[in-house]
């Protein structure tokens, strides 16, 4: 990366020969991460720089942004108004779950006023937290009755040539799309999609000394999700909208069309010097709406007993699900999913299970197909019951009347506006009957679980149920795990349904150590934690590890990075009150030792779980944290888990 010497400001304007070029440049709180913009030959542009001491350095080179709109461009012939006094953001908010419960931001804003060659303005809003850097466009005006059409963004990320963790963004079809795509590992940046429809989103690249995540946050109805062009010529990565043809014709185009005046969800950068900020950031968080609910007391995080992913027909069965109802009650777990099909029960029926489970103090979820028309899922029911209004109030007013907790919601398959507004629909009809939401074939979290926050989860990742028939999902599961962390999971809850001890069948054997699926549960945050064991096998699990599941939270006051990078292993922390648990991944093939740094803790004693042998058994460890940094041998494809207390 180029090093520029630099004099340092909060805010410079120059301008400078026939171009009329100006720069403008905002800071964050530390003074280390700086987002300047440039206004060049009628066109804007950004770059993201860090210093430290006198010395600058690239961390994303000069971008091209700007939309275009099929009744007004904003991307060529802007020319300068004004620009805003830079202000201070502070904020403090308290989550129900994730990461962090009580969260505090602080960043510093500013705001270019521009107009097109139509004399049409043109706002862009940026921030510069300690963390990352983040903007969005407004188009204002009084102008409510007359529709605006976003043909295109010209938003890009231009990216230092590294490395680059991403998936590609699916193709349309019965399941589809879902970001569902597998981590297959680092590749150079700027590298091209295998197919036409480009990348998803989160996006990690590693360039030089830096890290930077891409994502989005603060989507809502006005506006479609957006994922990049499938080539990315020298690292330009361009911003692309949903196909055309997802949602089968009947939500609409994929070009959002919006009334003035109207905001775009905020651009996302996250940037540090470590692959932890990733981990630990709240950025998504800190620019999405805060909570619209009045009363959140009843919002509860917990874990799930789940029958399907042992036994795919036991939703029709009111004696199999009563199994995993047993279960939970006897580990103290608060909710059971009832999964596909339970509206067509082949034994017993679903008042009778509902009321069984209260009866053992755990919580029902039940399951829906989210079609309506948009979906071709015609199997798995029940459906129809969600996409009209006045359809889904009833049925959210019968089951939160018959004692039904929550709804797990499927097969959505696209990031159109209308889709974008169905979520957010069930979300605002759940709460109206104190129902939790976990969405499944689904977008990624952008931010919701904020302003909605009885969305406790969503799926969005190739999770557990690949186990049920990929060979291949099997065989790189460990170093799957060990990206996710620091992509998909770092901007959301992600239900990925751990802890599978055994093999789902005798086709598919999954390789991890039985330590490493425990040590899931702390590694992946879900303020709905499936966990998607067999029941029958937490007959034969030690009492230690029992006790570790049973007691394990769903949602954290605190998460803290202790080592890791993507694919080769990831050790981390998270606080419940005043206890710690830690827990680690090796995603390689050979055993190695990591060092565990403890020194933000000051004492406890420290209860450990590792890798025993053969890897389908556990050994335990227990020791006075005196050492602030101690080591521990992770197994091949291994892991541990442990509290600090």
């Amino acid at each position: 990366m180029g090093k520029i010497w630099f004099f340092v400001c909060f805010l410079f304007l120059i301008s400078c020969g026939t171009d009329h070029k100006r720069q403008w440049e905002v800071s964050s709180p530390s003074g280390n991460l700086h987002f300047h913009f440039i206004h060049e030959n009628s066109r804007l542009y950004y770059l993201v720089t860090w210093t430290e001491g006198e010395e600058r350095d690239t961390v994303v080179r000069k971008s091209p942004l700007g939309l275009v709109c099929l009744e007004q461009n904003y991307a060529a012939g802007l020319s300068f108004d004004s620009v805003s006094k830079i202000k201070k953001i502070t904020e403090a908010y308290v989550m129900r779950s994730g990461k962090q419960r009580e969260c505090f931001t602080e960043a510093y804003e500013l705001t270019l006023y521009l107009r097109n060659l139509s004399g049409y303005p043109f706002l862009l809003t940026a921030r510069a937290y300690n963390d990352g850097v983040a903007f969005r466009y407004e188009l204002p005006g009084k102008e409510e009755t007359s529709k605006h059409t976003v043909v295109s963004e010209q938003t890009g990320f231009y990216i230092p040539s590294g490395k680059a963790w991403m998936i590609r963004y699916d193709a349309v079809n019965e399941w589809a799309p879902a970001y569902e795509k597998d981590y297959k590992g680092a590749m150079p940046v700027g590298s091209s999609s295998p197919d036409s429809l480009g990348w998803a989103l989160p996006a990690l690249f590693h360039s030089g000394k830096y890290w930077m995540l891409v994502t989005e946050a603060g989507l809502d109805s006005s506006y479609c999700g957006i994922h990049l062009q499938q080539h990315a010529p020298d690292g330009l990565y361009l911003v692309r909208f949903p196909e055309e043809n997802e949602g089968y014709g009947v939500m609409g185009s994929s070009r959002p069309i919006s009334s003035l005046p109207f905001k775009t969800p905020w651009r996302v950068i996250v940037a540090g010097k470590t692959p932890g900020v990733m981990v630990e950031t709240n950025l998504v968080y800190h620019l999405s709406a805060p909570c619209e609910l009045a009363d959140t007391s009843w919002i509860k995080p917990g874990k799930v007993s789940w029958s399907w992913w042992g036994d795919h027909e036991s939703p029709c069965y009111e004696s199999r699900l009563r199994k995993y109802i047993d279960l939970a009650s006897r580990m103290k777990w608060e909710y059971s999913l009832i999964d596909a099909g339970w509206h067509a029960m082949k034994e017993g029926n679903i008042e009778n299970v509902i009321r069984y489970a209260a009866s053992k103090g755990v919580g029902i979820l039940l399951w829906y197909n989210s079609g309506g028309p948009h979906n071709r899922v015609m199997n798995a029911g029940p459906r129809d019951l969600m996409h009209v209004d006045t359809i889904r109030e009833r049925e959210f007013e019968r089951i939160s009347r018959m004692g039904v907790k929550g709804v797990k919601v499927d097969f959505f398959q696209s990031d159109k506006q209308q889709m974008i507004k169905l979520y957010l629909d069930i979300l605002k009809s759940a709460a109206r009957y104190h129902l939790l939401v976990d969405f499944h074939g689904c977008t990624i979290p952008r931010g919701w679980s904020r302003t909605y926050p009885n969305l406790m989860t969503m799926e969005a990742v190739s999770g557990a149920e690949q186990y049920s028939w990929d060979t291949v999902f099997a065989d790189n599961a460990q170093t799957h795990h060990t990206i996710l962390p620091f992509t998909r999971n770092a901007i959301g809850p992600m239900d990925y349904t751990p802890v599978t001890f055994s093999h789902y069948n005798d086709k598919v054997h999954h390789k991890t150590t039985w330590a490493h699926e425990l040590a899931l549960t702390v590694v992946f945050e879900s303020g709905l934690q499936h966990i998607a064991e067999r029941a029958e096998t937490f007959n034969h699990l030690p009492v230690y590890v029992l006790d570790f599941l049973r007691n394990v939270p769903a949602a954290w006051d605190e998460t803290r990075f202790i080592c890791g990078e993507p694919e080769k292993e990831i050790v981390l922390a998270r606080r419940k009150g005043q206890v710690w648990y830690i827990a680690g991944l090796n995603g390689e093939k050979e055993g190695k030792v990591v060092k565990v740094d403890c020194s933000f803790i000051e004492k406890g004693k420290v209860t450990l779980i590792k890798d025993g042998t053969p890897p389908s058994t556990f050994s335990k460890d227990e020791f006075e944290l005196k050492e602030k940094v101690f080591e521990i041998y992770l197994a091949p494809r291994g892991g541990f888990a442990g509290i600090i207390r």
